[in-house]
């Protein structure tokens, strides 16, 4: 544990990255190192006997495996077996070997790469760890950012065109609950994306039987998972408030398909209530609408709503490239679903408080 976290360090870690950049520093750094071993080596040539004749440069390969990696490691060594051999092997400035010379040289060519292959590939082990981690914090930062406008976003329009402050607090929990379970959704993914079948089953959950869904087994990337739950939340609460699941004989059917046109792919969603009272256009444009129609519009290429007396049907046409989430991750930003409830819930709570307070 005495050097655990001896390469704990970004400033260390940055030089050395900066250093592998320059091959000519790099290898130059090589020629210096054994020059300097061959130094030590000659100065130590009385004490030391020519059974050790690669004593100084250990050291010298030693570093340069550290901060060069493999390939400058490797020449290194080399030049070493090459000086060390001809200058102070048996017989001294000569290209032969003096008999039993050669086990000096074999152990340390032997040595010599083990160590570094061990020590490189430990130093790009922690690079790349490193690089790893700083591409996280930095899409941990982006996801978080982005969370947290949508959030700000439900807070502030909920607030503002709620009647009462009962009414806005159930808003909130409700459409920051919705939130959280595609939040959980896509951590248990690891963030490659979340199917809108499955967005639809935990929104609706509740109405089983009273819900057909098809064709929506298409996988939605991050941004295009929050809308959709958001989108669905929305006409999941106003078909149990004024829709289809008012009454149990009310059904929903939701279609999604993917059409071919114009050079690319189309999905398009459906969701078509039929059973419930008779529907008639709002009077009163609140948040839930500007949801269905201006958040939508952002990304969708067509959004229709139509009142019909025997039920609401809504349709959104969105470009399956903007929306599908990509066949390998991004990232392996790993969060368990429960953390990510979790978070939702005490996204939750902070709301239920503020409303409280207010």
């Amino acid at each position: 544990m005495l050097f655990a976290h001896a390469f704990d360090r970004p400033d260390l870690l940055g030089r050395i990255r900066r250093f592998r950049k320059n091959p000519v520093h790099v290898y130059g750094s090589a020629f210096v190192l054994v020059s300097a071993a061959t130094l030590i080596r000659l100065g130590l040539h009385q004490e030391l006997s020519s059974a050790s004749p690669f004593t100084a440069y250990s050291l010298a390969t030693l570093c340069m495996a550290l901060a060069g990696g493999f390939y400058p490691g490797m020449v290194t060594l080399a030049a070493s077996l090459v000086t060390g051999a001809i200058l102070f092997l048996p017989p001294a400035f000569s290209f032969t070997l003096a008999e039993g010379a050669g086990w000096p040289l074999i152990m340390f060519a032997l040595f010599g790469g083990i160590q570094v292959v061990l020590v490189s590939g430990l130093i790009a082990a922690i690079l790349l760890h490193d690089e790893h981690q700083q591409f996280l914090f930095g899409e941990l930062r982006h996801r978080s950012r982005n969370l947290f406008t949508v959030v700000q976003g439900i807070a502030s329009r909920t607030l503002t065109e709620s009647q009462t402050l009962s009414e806005a607090k159930e808003a909130i929990e409700l459409r920051l609950a919705a939130l959280a379970r595609t939040h959980a959704m896509l951590a248990d993914s690891g963030w490659t994306g979340a199917p809108l079948e499955q967005i639809v089953s935990e929104e609706l959950s509740s109405f089983a039987n009273q819900v057909t869904c098809i064709g929506c087994s298409l996988v939605l990337n991050t941004p295009a998972a929050q809308s959709f739950s958001l989108i669905i939340h929305e006409l999941a609460t106003n078909a149990v408030k004024h829709g289809a699941l008012l009454r149990p004989e009310g059904r929903i059917t939701i279609q999604g398909r993917i059409r071919s046109g114009e050079g690319r792919d189309l999905f398009e969603f459906s969701w078509i209530e039929t059973g419930g009272p008779a529907v008639h256009r709002p009077q009163r444009k609140g948040f839930g609408s500007s949801i269905l129609n201006g958040m939508a519009k952002r990304f969708a290429q067509h959004v229709e709503a139509s009142y019909r007396p025997e039920g609401l049907i809504y349709e959104l046409h969105v470009p399956v490239g903007t929306i599908k989430a990509p066949l390998k991750p991004k990232s392996t930003l790993k969060i368990t679903g429960q953390l990510a409830k979790a978070a939702g819930a005490e996204l939750t709570k902070t709301s239920m408080s503020l409303c409280n307070d207010t």
